[in-house]
């Protein structure tokens, strides 16, 4: 018994394939993390973009409060008038939130005198991805953005 052991501890042909087998979902699962990583990140790059251009759209409007339903729909789809699909997979115009700010200007610190009135806008959604960061992490991954933009009116 003991001459069969020995043939086999003396060859070591193989054992790179052995270390191999035992890293390579080691490997594996850092480069998916990474690629599902970057695709979060494009995907939060997505929602700040959107949320922004619906911040601008509203902005240039003298009475934003009437266009919040295109804005929504720009931010979502890419067009005021909507479309049959959101930019992420997701996202509805439920999820997007729109405020108003006035801000008193006192001492002239802003141009134009009066009041500065700014819109924001924020979203969160829950992350999707390619699930590899959903089954690392304890919680899921959630996708939030938030926009300010000064209305001036004289657009829309």
């Amino acid at each position: 018994m003991n001459t069969v052991f020995s043939k086999f501890r003396k060859n070591d042909d193989g054992g790179l394939v052995v270390e191999a087998a035992l890293l390579f979902p080691i490997f594996l699962a850092i480069i998916l993390g990474g690629a599902d990583g970057s695709f979060m990140l494009i995907q939060n790059h997505k929602l700040e973009t959107q949320l922004s251009t619906a911040a601008s759209f509203l902005s240039k409007s003298d009475w934003p409060e009437q266009h919040e339903t295109a804005a929504r729909q720009l931010a979502i789809t890419g067009s005021p008038a909507g479309g049959p699909t959101a930019i992420l997979k997701g996202w509805s115009v439920e999820d997007i939130h729109i405020s108003y700010v006035v801000t008193t200007n006192n001492r002239d610190d802003y141009r134009n005198a009066g009041d500065v009135r700014t819109v924001q806008l924020s979203s969160t959604i829950g992350y999707q991805g390619l699930g590899i960061l959903s089954s690392v992490l304890p919680k899921k991954p959630v996708l939030s953005a938030s926009v300010q933009e000064r209305i001036v009116g004289g657009g829309l």
